[in-house]
């Protein structure tokens, strides 16, 4: 943008006249009365229709009308969560065709998803950025935010951003309980009770939790996880709410390596497919993971009056994983036999959050409405990760070890496999990690032994919004500017400012139009040249994305159709590449900046409630994500990985009339070649089409006086074997049945 310069400064010349402008009438509204003021903007209540949703805080971090604000969402409910007998976030999100996952997420369980083409980076926990764990028994509603939206969220990438809104205290007292048992010997068990702890119910208090365990379709696999999450409301005054929460996951596991035919270096021509069995798994009896995380927040919400309001937020959140897994990780070129790796991995991390913005909401200035949003965030994150590795694809390493202690595995013939399927290397944890410090000291090669380097990150940032209600109500605008201040360990400081405009106005009743431009950065990390003495750190600037959206919101046919459709443009520059060259000459760079990622495409998402005991979800999406330029030769046109071109969900939920019986199902299908990987080096290495299925069969009834609701669960449900996010094998078809009641 050569004008970006103008266009920050007139929106905030803009924005700042209306503000002042509005002072005088501020004075005039702010309660000196002592009456009662409400504290709803801020919160998402009795909004849901089964699946659907009106309202999210999420576009506008205050809650709105989905259809009046020009940013295109997706609320996932929880009705639909329990529905589908889903665990985690990454399991509902991607009914959503926009969304897949990415990355090989079982290790330190993080969650990562693809959004409209683009990896996403940023997931928010009642609108605060968190890298932490999530579980089912503690969502109240998944928000999906599409395209850059930096302004309100600073750091995120150009596809959008999750948004996980959590179960908050009532006020009135209610117990459940939920029991699932399943296949691979499954069994959990989740509660949520609360309620006043005063006659005056100014004190709420909520515990949601779980326990699960059981063991896993690839040989050697198991799990068992502890979860649960108290909250308090507190009421001190009529105009103050202060909550606190708190999360705890204990998960210990077998390390759940992906069932990978890909194998070699990443280089041609090592770089190939093996046709490894369906069935084969990569874990040993010696493999071993502890995931251990906490969560805590306290917000503070205080009112003015009816329209002046201020919120402040402090969060922490803290993750360590110590990991140990010995896998079949490549094979020899020679005898197609896996040679075995050790790997230990130690990840330490965590991030603090303040933040704190004061809203003036529905200010009448002149014919327009307008509401304000000025606010500061700080948020610093913490790492330090270890890392020791014995990869014995190595002749060095094999040599310095005196022999090769593995069990060899030929993935043609299937000879030497062991009778729980594993090839190994026969080392415990404490050998691995030994011997990797001494070959690395000896400096033998393919050996890891990184005893950790800490890694930090600050980021200091201040944003102003405005939403205009004009046309009695019929045209809404949205514009803000955001300045973000980016400090990370051993950088120089980098800023960054961001802008968002758009506007949706009401074509007919029940029907709006809307567009809406907006941008996103997240720095790039620095890379170590070490080639010369002493090694040289490099920096580079920030990824940049830039997006527009143009499309329709509707709600018709009183309330039984609603949704939108939508077209997107979506830019990504300055994106990191490195050398494609596996000993770039010394005159080459290790790393450079790069070209332009584009992602363009169309959207729909259509709720259809016929009556009110049938609904059906429709989602498609066409996206066409790839490399436009690039220095990387061959790499133009490929396409971004995990996007297909043209996906599909359809869901639908039947309750058959009195009896309490209900059906229901999801059947998704996405268009191949989905790439792996959006480089040179293994664009072969991509997945054909593929469709899946959920389907759930319940009967709720009333036993004693009290609710009981039944559930089976069939989880692809087709057997389809393909791979649900980046050279990993979709989990095949398991079964749940449930039991859940209030108390």
């Amino acid at each position: 943008m050569n004008d970006k310069n103008k266009i920050v400064g007139g929106l905030m010349t803009g924005l700042l006249s209306l503000a002042a402008a509005s002072l005088t009438d501020l004075h005039a509204q702010v309660g000196a009365s002592g009456e009662t003021y409400t504290l709803d903007p801020f919160t998402v209540q009795g909004d849901t229709n089964g699946y659907s949703a009106t309202n999210s805080i999420s576009g506008t971090r205050v809650n709105a009308l989905i259809k009046d604000i020009p940013v295109p969402i997706t609320v996932v409910t929880e009705s639909f969560i329990k529905d589908f007998s889903y665990n985690q976030v990454e399991d509902a999100v991607v009914s959503d065709a926009t969304v897949t996952r990415v990355g090989r997420n079982e290790g330190n369980f993080n969650e990562n998803f693809t959004i409209r083409g683009f990896r996403s980076s940023l997931n928010l926990r009642n609108r605060i950025p968190y890298k932490g764990f999530t579980d089912s028994s503690m969502i109240d509603r998944i928000e999906i935010v599409k395209g850059p939206a930096a302004v309100l969220y600073g750091l995120s990438d150009p596809g959008g951003l999750v948004n996980i809104i959590t179960k908050k205290p009532l006020n009135v007292k209610h117990t459940s309980f939920n029991f699932r048992i399943g296949s691979e010997s499954n069994r959990r068990v989740e509660w949520d009770t609360g309620g006043p702890l005063d006659n005056e119910g100014k004190v709420l208090f909520r515990l949601t939790g779980s326990y699960d365990e059981g063991d896993h379709q690839r040989a050697g696999g198991w799990h068992n996880q502890r979860f649960f999450t108290p909250a308090f409301t507190f009421k001190p005054t009529e105009s103050t709410k202060i909550d606190i929460e708190y999360s705890r996951q204990e998960r210990h596991h077998a390390f759940i390596r992906p069932r990978n035919p890909f194998v070699g270096n990443g280089f041609a021509p090592n770089d190939r497919w093996e046709p490894v069995a369906q069935d084969y798994s990569p874990i040993t009896d010696k493999d071993y993971t502890k995931n251990t995380g906490d969560a805590w927040s306290i917000d503070l919400t205080q009112s003015f009056s009816d329209n002046l309001f201020l919120r402040a937020t402090v969060s922490d959140t803290s993750k360590f994983t110590d990991m140990f897994n010995l896998v079949g990780a490549g094979t020899d070129p020679a005898t197609h036999e896996f040679t075995g790796q050790s790997n230990v991995e130690i990840l330490d991390g965590g991030n603090r959050n303040y933040y704190v913005d004061f809203t003036a909401k529905d200010i009448e200035i002149g014919n327009t409405s307008h509401t304000f949003l000025l606010g500061a965030q700080r948020d610093k994150s913490d790492n330090f990760n270890q890392v020791y590795r014995l990869n014995g694809g190595s002749a060095a390493l094999r040599t310095a070890l005196g022999g090769y202690p593995h069990t060899p595995f030929n993935v043609l013939t299937g000879e030497g496999r062991n009778p729980d399927g594993t090839v190994q290397m026969n080392v415990t944890r404490q050998e691995a990690q030994a011997l990797a410090i001494q070959f690395a000291n000896q400096g033998v090669g393919g050996v890891t032994a990184n005893t950790g380097s800490p890694t930090s990150s600050k980021n200091t940032s201040f944003f102003i919004m405005d939403q205009v209600k004009a046309m009695e109500g019929k045209l809404n605008i949205l514009a803000g500017l955001r300045r973000d201040s980016i400090e990370d360990r051993n950088q120089d400081k980098t800023s960054n400012t961001s802008i968002q405009a758009g506007f949706t106005f009401e074509v007919s009743e029940g029907l709006n139009f809307y567009s809406l431009y907006s941008e996103s950065f997240v720095p790039n990390p620095q890379r170590v040249d070490t080639r010369v003495s002493p090694p040289l750190v490099l920096s580079f600037d920030p990824s940049q994305g830039e997006g527009v959206d143009v499309g329709f919101k509707f709600d018709l046919i009183q309330n039984k159709l609603s949704g939108s459709v939508a077209y997107f443009n979506i830019d990504r520059t300055n994106i990191l590449q490195g050398n494609p060259l596996p000993n770039p000459p010394d005159d080459e760079p290790i790393a450079f900046l790069s070209g332009l990622e584009n992602s363009t495409g169309y959207e729909a998402q259509l709720f259809y409630t016929p009556i009110a005991s049938t609904q059906f979800v429709l989602s498609y999406a066409h996206t066409d994500a790839k490399i436009e330029e690039t220095l990387i030769e061959g790499a133009k046109g490929l396409r971004l990985d995990q996007a297909a071109k043209n996906a599909v969900s359809i869901t639908g939920r039947h309750t058959f009339g009195d009896t309490g019986f209900f059906v229901g199902g999801n059947w998704l299908y996405r268009e191949g070649r989905i790439q792996q990987f959006s480089i040179v080096r293994r664009e072969w290495a991509y997945q054909k089409g593929y469709s899946t299925a959920n389907v759930f069969a319940g009967y709720a009834t009333e036993i004693g006086g009290r609710t009981h609701t039944f559930r089976l669960n069939v989880q692809n449900a087709l057997d389809g074997l393909y791979y649900d996010r980046t050279e990993t094998f979709a989990l095949g078809r398991r079964w749940f049945l449930s039991w859940g009641f209030d108390l």
